[in-house]
């Protein structure tokens, strides 16, 4: 009997003391980070994130953040297959579960390779595998099936780069990173998981660029890739401490407005921009700059004006004032200026004056156009009486028309 009794506690004892597995271990950590984030526990959830890479921690922070404004309802990290360890990390392909308050619709999931690194005998979390390409002053990171897309972006970037910071004087001190996904849900997912409606490209203070697609042309690429790395050098001007709140507290339409002119270059499309503030003016759907302000809160209906308007708005300010008011206007903003010290500062007039005489350009063009238009009719009109009476004279001279 004693014997019995100590070969059960033995092989007991073996059983609580074994080493566990590289799929537990990952688990252990997984489920953490779905735990915190379902707690919208930031400074939990973070614990379990590798913080040595810059970009890839500061993502993570930003979407850790977002979790005090809407956490998920429903999050699982799920190992599918078995990981294996390659060049000292941890390599797994996992399912990702989710939804929020703010999806109505069945859970979302995505399915993603990710990567862990051990510190201190503990596995961290370090995102998304990726192939990767690098080129002076950029890393292009994608995923399976943009390699040619990756190419491309890497030989036009030197292009990009320059016309881009022509336009605000200034460079980055680091390479820019972009990121380039095949998933518009794992894109989505990535930013924050509350994140639903549909996007082309993201950029946030010291975050990657990122884009969506499974074959990017050079004309995209350099619409899209400006267009960020324009919100990348407007994000790099305040000190890093406060470059996240100082986006934020910038009006939402200038950025966008910023970051459309930059690509002018690229998307010269400035007739459309005139001809779409036309028509709202029309409408009477010029929207007020304060509900174009506000990204998690201006109405979506209004998106493509935040862009338009705000493209507008900024080219004008940049017309009227030249190049350097409009820097020195941006840089106040990123500073801690308000829109309408910056104006005063900067611009030499105060904001409510610059947008009454906006306006009012918009509304001269609008009559100016229904004047040419006018005019045109009535040309048309005398060149068609002209015709016609042309037409009676030959009918009168023909002496086969005769009684």
């Amino acid at each position: 009997m004693i014997t019995e009794l100590t070969a059960a506690a033995v092989v007991s004892s073996t059983i609580a003391f074994a080493e566990p597995t590289l799929s537990e271990d990952l688990s252990v950590t997984l489920d953490a980070m779905a735990s915190s984030a379902l707690a919208a526990d930031r400074e939990a959830y973070l614990e379990h994130v590798w913080d040595g890479e810059k970009t890839l921690h500061q993502e993570q922070w930003a979407w850790a953040k977002d979790l005090a404004r809407i956490a998920p309802d429903v999050l699982r990290f799920e190992l599918v297959g078995e990981p294996a360890i390659v060049d000292g990390e941890a390599h797994a392909d996992i399912k990702i579960t989710w939804n929020t308050e703010n999806w109505e619709s069945h859970d979302r999931t995505i399915d993603v390779p990710v990567r862990f690194i051990e510190d201190n005998g503990k596995w961290l979390y370090a995102g998304r595998q990726w192939a990767e390409l690098e080129g002076d002053g950029v890393r292009v990171l994608y995923a399976d099936g943009l390699g040619e897309s990756a190419i491309r972006a890497l030989d036009i970037w030197p292009e990009i780069k320059q016309n881009v910071e022509e336009g605000f004087k200034r460079t980055l001190d680091h390479p820019q990173v972009i990121k380039m996904y095949t998933s518009m849900p794992e894109l989505q997912f990535s930013i924050f998981p509350a994140y639903v409606e549909p996007l082309g490209g993201w950029n946030e203070p010291m975050e990657s660029i990122k884009l969506v697609g499974f074959d990017f042309s050079a004309g995209h690429l350099r619409a899209v890739l400006g267009h960020e790395y324009a919100h990348a050098l407007t994000f790099s001007i305040p000190p890093e401490e406060i470059a996240v709140e100082r986006a934020h507290a910038v009006p939402w339409w200038v950025h966008e407005g910023i970051a459309e002119l930059a690509t002018q270059g690229f998307t010269p499309n400035r007739g459309r921009a005139q001809m779409a503030v036309e028509h709202w003016h029309r409408r009477g759907e010029l929207q007020a700059w304060e509900d174009l302000s506000d990204f998690y809160t201006v109405d979506p209906s209004h998106y493509g004006q935040v862009y338009v308007q705000g493209r507008h708005m900024v080219s004008y300010v940049n017309d009227t004032f030249g190049d350097d008011a409009r820097i020195e206007w941006i840089e106040s903003m990123m500073m801690g200026a308000t829109l309408e010290d910056a104006s005063e500062q900067s611009l030499g007039k105060a904001w409510s004056e610059i947008d009454a005489d906006w306006r009012t350009l918009v509304s001269e063009a609008v009559e100016e156009r229904d004047r040419a238009r006018a005019a045109e009719e009535v040309k048309q009109e005398q060149e068609s009486d002209a015709d016609s009476n042309q037409g009676t004279k030959k009918e009168s001279a023909d002496p086969s028309k005769g009684g």
